[in-house]
């Protein structure tokens, strides 16, 4: 594939000034240069032929290990207020971690 030149410099110094970036010749030069080569590399990557290929949906060949959910009675009240340092009948007791504004 040949190398084309699809954007200008006129183009990049627009970009550039709607970006606000100053820049000078060099600059323009260089970027216009970095740009053409970006787009006909996406052109070369169009070019390839991904009817077959399958979707790739993790870099890595990774397998999550899920088990069955399952369920089990639940603790009795009375034994995880009886564990718990202060309790007020059926709640237990935390200290106070933020401050209303009253206090």
């Amino acid at each position: 594939m040949s190398k084309k030149n699809k954007i200008s410099a006129q183009e990049v110094k627009k970009i550039a000034e709607l970006s606000r970036l100053s820049l000078s010749s060099d600059e323009l030069k260089k970027r216009t240069e970095d740009m053409n080569n970006i787009l006909n590399y996406m052109d070369t990557l169009n070019e390839i032929d991904t009817e077959d290929v399958e979707e790739l949906y993790n870099v890595h060949d990774m397998n999550n290990s899920l088990r069955e959910d399952s369920f089990d009675t639940s603790l009795d009240k009375k034994d995880v207020l009886k564990n718990s340092p202060n309790s007020n009948n059926d709640y237990i007791e935390v200290p106070l971690t933020v401050k209303k504004e009253s206090q």
